[in-house]
């Protein structure tokens, strides 16, 4: 099927056996340094059908963020439900994952032990993978990323179609026999849109979709942020040797920006195609509506915002990346909302627990986001939360004193509100402060540029020891409380 006769299927009109309280089986799409706004739902330049098609039958989250953008820590993340404090996967080689956490009681090892799932993750693992701790996890697995294009010529394949043939596969060989027909659960980790790093073109997607969707007559026009003004801008430790500015020369500098935000591009939509494939075969096997879907990813992205690439910062860009969420049980009149309620990664193990009937591990720390469109039996869940303490950092985790990557990629901690962001160096004890409501984009620096200003367009800016002082306090709470390893 096409991806436009795939749209033409509606979920409500397929036959619906689930039982009410069954556990639902889950499809989890998990794509590679995808920022908010690389979706059709959010901006016309991109073309995602499928996944605005889960959208208009589900709801997007438009406020949904990483609590440490950086793949390899966001995908501990998301197996243990922990900050990177709590879960210690450091670098992508260690065992954090592993062994900092009872390893049965993770993800992966909750739903294939405890409730009988059948469990798949093909794609990017990221972590190491000794068997002993993979058997207790995976029915099947298929580990491989790092580039677009695997193997050699005659055999040569994009690794989103290798992502699309195993995830097929996984659904094909489930068990399916009137004896036995468990739930399932798979993650299709894909390696895009994530670049190849130190390598020109960063972005290789399959020619056929950049002529048919991005050709050379289209314009993608940059960010407001992507300008020489607001990097030289930035704190003079940010342009020491940084690891951003190294990456975004020849990616999205102003000679190069079109043709990699065009690739980058043609690779989201090619996620979006194989997006496409996996949910006509769930349709075809009658369990589309037995299934709870979810589209997200590791981290943002920059595409040349403040004169930079790549993740890892807390700006606007890195730490907001699209989830989108099909769930079954979600009321009608709900179906194709939006949210923007303060949702984080570490609410996905528990969430996915939650469609399986299972209550998340104690050492857990997000929230079931099913709360947000699902009536509660009993509504004793404290409110949710309006703020989010932000960490990237793989040093000492109070002041990052040992962190290895000074200037190269900075260590930073932050509070992020509805209304105001403070941010932290911690390396160079220099913090900021940003009015979000006023200031979407972290251009006015209120502890350091203000009194500088004459844009009138920034009356409403107010910058007062009360709110700093307001700030920095619940930061310190929350800092506390997101390291302690405590639900936040």
């Amino acid at each position: 099927a096409t991806q436009n006769e795939q749209l033409e299927e509606h979920p409500e009109e397929q036959h619906d056996q689930r039982e009410k309280d069954d556990p639902l089986n889950v499809v989890l799409f998990y794509a590679d340094d995808w920022t908010m706004k690389v979706l059709g739902k959010l901006d016309s330049n991109v073309y995602t059908p499928n996944i605005d098609y889960l959208a208009d039958n589900g709801m997007l989250f438009t406020n949904n963020c990483v609590v440490s953008s950086m793949c390899w820590m966001s995908r501990a993340t998301l197996v243990t439900g922990t900050y990177t404090t709590v879960h210690q996967q450091l670098w992508p080689h260690s065992m954090g994952i592993l062994e900092t956490l009872p390893w049965n009681e993770t993800l992966f090892p909750l739903m294939k032990q405890q409730k009988g799932y059948y469990t798949g993750l093909v794609g990017k693992w990221h972590a190491p993978s000794p068997r002993e701790y993979m058997t207790p996890a995976f029915d099947l697995h298929r580990f491989y990323y790092g580039k677009h294009w695997m193997g050699q010529p005659p055999n040569r394949q994009h690794v989103t179609d290798m992502n699309r043939e195993h995830a097929l596969e996984f659904l094909k060989r489930r068990p399916r026999s009137a004896e036995h027909n468990p739930p399932f659960f798979l993650k299709v980790s894909f390696f895009a849109t994530h670049a190849i790093d130190g390598h020109y073109p960063s972005y290789e997607p399959m020619n056929t979709t950049r002529r048919q969707y991005y050709n050379d007559s289209c314009y993608i026009k940059p960010g407001k942020t992507a300008t020489e003004e607001h990097w030289l801008q930035l704190p003079s430790f940010l342009r020491q040797n940084n690891e951003g500015r190294t990456r975004w020369r020849k990616r999205f500098e102003p000679d190069y920006f079109q043709d990699n935000i065009k690739d980058l591009y043609s690779l989201a939509t090619e996620v979006d195609w194989a997006i496409g494939e996996v949910v006509q075969e769930l349709k075809e096997q009658g369990v589309f509506n037995k299934t709870m879907i979810i589209f997200t990813t590791d981290n943002g992205n920059l595409h040349g915002e403040h004169g930079l690439t790549e993740k890892w910062y807390p700006f606007e860009e890195s730490l907001r990346v699209p989830l989108v969420i099909y769930d079954p049980r979600m009321p009608k009149q709900l179906r194709g909302t939006r949210s923007d309620k303060w949702t984080l990664n570490v609410d996905l193990a528990p969430t996915i627990l939650g469609a399986a009937n299972m209550k998340p591990s104690s050492f857990m720390q997000g929230r079931d986001i099913s709360q947000l469109y699902l009536e509660q039996k009993e509504d004793t869940s404290p409110a949710w939360r309006e703020d989010f303490f932000y960490e990237f950092n793989m040093g000492n985790p109070n002041n990052a004193s040992d962190h290895p990557w000074k200037h190269f990629i900075d260590a930073s901690f932050a509070l992020v509100t509805d209304e105001w962001k403070y941010v932290v160096w911690p390396q160079h004890n220099y913090e900021q402060l940003f009015h979000r409501s006023v200031d979407p984009y972290d251009e006015w620096d209120l502890l350091h540029k203000i009194e500088n200003t004459t844009n009138a367009s920034f009356k409403l800016i107010q910058s007062n020891d009360e709110i700093y002082q307001h700030m920095k306090s619940r930061y310190l709470k929350l800092k506390e409380r997101a390291q302690g390893g405590l639900p936040i």
